[in-house]
C-alpha cells in the first residue's frame, strides 16, 4: 500500500481506457500520453496497459508501507528520503519510504508506475478516472491506495538509455495529420491555412480537448456545423470562429462542429505533452504514412520492453531521418 502525502496537481488513476463503450458515450479516457506510461510499466516488468499514477505538471510526495519496485517516467527530479534518484529507473523502496515527485522542466503530464500494478475496481472495464462521470476522482492527500501482487526481484534497477527516452522540450511541434473527414466544409484556402500557419496551445486547453489560436480558419458556404457524428481522441473540430480544436482522451464521443482533420494516433502523446502556449503545425500525411509511422512507433516500443525484460543481450539504433524508430535486436549468447 502506497499513502499519498501531498498532492500539489491533478493526480489520477489511469491505464489504457475503456474500450468499447463510445458507442454508449462513454469516453475511452485512459493515458494521456500512452508512450511515456507504456515504458513507465515496462520499467517495473508490468504490462504495457495496468493501472498507474498520471500527475499534471508537479507530482505527489507519497509513502510506502510495504516494499515495492516503482519509476517514474517524466523530465523531473526526485527524491528518496531525501536523497537524489533518477527518473526512467526502477527503484526499489522499503517500507516507510517516501518518494518526493517534483515539477517536470518539461512536458505536461508525468507517470509512476508500480511493479504489479495499482490494484482497483474496473468501472465499464478499467481503471481510468473520468471524473465528469464519476468514474473513479482525482486522488487527494491522505488517500491509500493498493498495489497489485509482484514478484520483485529482478524489476529493481531497470534504466533507460537517454537517447530513448521521449523528448518534450521546446516550444515548437509538428504535429502530423489525415485530412477530413468533413472537408466540404472548408474553403480551399482555409484548407491551406490550416496546414501551413502556425498555431499556440492556450491555457483553455485540458484532458477533455486542446483549444488552439492562431489564423482562423476559413468555412464553407455548408458552414461550421454538421449532423452529431462520432469523435476520437485526435479528431480536429473547427467552430464558427475558425480556430481549430483537438480532441483528447476524454473528450465527447459525438460532435457538431465540423472536422477538417484527425491527428495520427503516433504522434497524439507528443501533442498531450505540449504545454499552453506551444507553438504547432500540423502536416498532412497520408493513410499509408499514418499507418508506416504507427508500426515503426510500436516496434520501438516491443523492443524497449524486450530489452528492459532482459530478453536482449544488447541493441544497436537504426534511425530515420530524426526518428528513432527500430532496434536491431541482438539475442544473448548472439
Amino acid at each position: 500500500m502506497i499513502e499519498l502525502l501531498k498532492v500539489p496537481s491533478l493526480l489520477t488513476v489511469q491505464d489504457s481506457g475503456r474500450k468499447g463503450y463510445r458507442k454508449l458515450g462513454v469516453p475511452v479516457s485512459g493515458y494521456m500520453d500512452d508512450y511515456s506510461a507504456r515504458i513507465a510499466n515496462y520499467l517495473v516488468g508490468n504490462p504495457g496497459d495496468a493501472p498507474l499514477l498520471e500527475f499534471l505538471l508537479a507530482g505527489p510526495t507519497l509513502r510506502f508501507n510495504a516494499s515495492a519496485v516503482f519509476a517514474v517516467a517524466g523530465d523531473v527530479d526526485l527524491k528518496l528520503n531525501g536523497l537524489p534518484i533518477e527518473p526512467w529507473e526502477s527503484h526499489w523502496a522499503k517500507r516507510g519510504d517516501v518518494l518526493e515527485v517534483g515539477t517536470l522542466r518539461s512536458g505536461l503530464y508525468g507517470y509512476i508506475a508500480f511493479a504489479g500494478g495499482i490494484k482497483c475496481e474496473k468501472l465499464l472495464g478499467s481503471c481510468s478516472t473520468y471524473s465528469r462521470a464519476n468514474l473513479g476522482r482525482p486522488l487527494k492527500a491522505g488517500d491509500r491506495l493498493t498495489l497489485g501482487y509482484a514478484i520483485l526481484a529482478g524489476k529493481e534497477g531497470r534504466s533507460l538509455h537517454r537517447d530513448l527516452r521521449p523528448d518534450y522540450s521546446g516550444n515548437e511541434r509538428e504535429i502530423r495529420v489525415l485530412l477530413g473527414p468533413n472537408l466540404e466544409h472548408f474553403t480551399e484556402e482555409g484548407v491551406g491555412t490550416f496546414i501551413s500557419e502556425t498555431y499556440t496551445v492556450t491555457p483553455e486547453s485540458d484532458r477533455m480537448g486542446y483549444r488552439f489560436d492562431g489564423p482562423a480558419i476559413g468555412h464553407s458556404s455548408l458552414g461550421a456545423d454538421i449532423v452529431t457524428e462520432p469523435l476520437v481522441p485526435g479528431a480536429v473540430q473547427v467552430p464558427a470562429n475558425g480556430k481549430p480544436i483537438v480532441m483528447m482522451r476524454d473528450a465527447q464521443t459525438t460532435g457538431g462542429y465540423a472536422k477538417i482533420a484527425t491527428v495520427i494516433s503516433a504522434d497524439l502523446h507528443l501533442l498531450a505533452q505540449s504545454r499552453p502556449g506551444t507553438r504547432v503545425r500540423f502536416k498532412a500525411v497520408n493513410v499509408e504514412e499514418a499507418q508506416e509511422i504507427l508500426r515503426r512507433c510500436e516496434k520501438t516500443l516491443r523492443a524497449i520492453e524486450e530489452f528492459l525484460a532482459g530478453k536482449m543481450k544488447s541493441y544497436r539504433i537504426r534511425t530515420f531521418g530524426e526518428e528513432k524508430i527500430a532496434f536491431t535486436k541482438v539475442e544473448k549468447g548472439g
